[in-house]
């Protein structure tokens, strides 16, 4: 009876660590895109918002067949989720390798949605030679690597008080990568109110210019963190100052 016992045991074992690996065998299954490029909507079929644009060779976790229509809900590396047509993929199991294709950190940095966005607000808070400084800049984005940034920024230090306008364009390098540099350009207007001890501005408007760049970090569920490094030259036709700003904050992109 125990010999008996033990082999009917170790039957049962057999089947549920059987089941286990075909469970995991479907969880693993991927959808390859083979065609050039495929929309990706928020619903199964083509009238659902767009949310991500796929291009060959693109490896997708498959979560879900919809129960009508030949579509699959797929994992976004952002770990947010999309519909794909059927017809532009082709389901199999794929290698670790494959499925992160060689991303960075895979299971925590993402890259941003910059490369399907119109357009981009960021609001940045940081220091400008000393004194605290908060920046919101939206963005016109005309390609992925090209767009066209408003900056709107106040600055209050021991000194006084900066208001800041301008605008100029801004260049993304790598826009489909995790980590999106950027360079950027501008001119503009700086409003100046001094305290009654500080020499270094004067009262009033002062014409400005900037450069500098930064760095965008996207994370999973389209959480994105963007650092600022630029140099301001604040002038007049008899003086001109030159200020730095370092700034973190968050972007969106719409």
């Amino acid at each position: 009876m125990r010999a008996h016992a033990l082999a009917l045991g170790l039957v049962a074992s057999a089947c549920v660590l059987s089941m286990t690996r075909s469970a995991r065998a479907d969880d693993d299954v991927y959808a390859q895109i083979i065609v050039d490029s495929t929309t990706m909507r928020s619903g199964p079929g083509g009238s659902f918002r767009r949310v991500y644009v796929a291009h060959r060779g693109e490896v997708f976790p498959v979560r879900e067949r919809a129960t009508r229509g030949y579509w699959f809900r797929v994992e976004l590396p952002d770990a947010t989720r999309a519909w794909v047509s059927g017809d532009a993929v082709y389901n199999r199991h794929v290698s670790d390798d494959e499925a992160s294709a060689g991303r960075f950190l895979p299971w925590l940095l993402a890259p941003p949605p910059l490369p399907d966005a119109h357009g981009e607000v960021a609001m940045t808070f940081g220091v400008l030679s000393g004194g605290g400084f908060m920046a919101i800049r939206p963005t016109i984005l005309l390609q992925p690597t090209f767009g066209l940034e408003i900056t709107g920024a106040a600055s209050v230090s021991r000194g006084g008080r900066l208001l800041i306008a301008g605008a100029g364009p801004i260049v993304n390098i790598f826009p489909r990568s995790p980590i999106i540099p950027f360079l950027t350009i501008g001119a503009g207007a700086v409003m100046s109110e001094p305290n009654a001890d500080s020499f270094i501005l004067q009262s009033g408007t002062m014409a400005t210019m900037w450069g500098g760049g930064g760095l965008r970090i996207g994370f999973h569920h389209r959480i994105t963190l963007r650092l600022d490094a630029r140099v301001y030259a604040f002038y007049t036709p008899n003086r001109y100052v030159v200020q730095e700003e370092f700034s973190a904050g968050l972007t969106i992109f719409f």
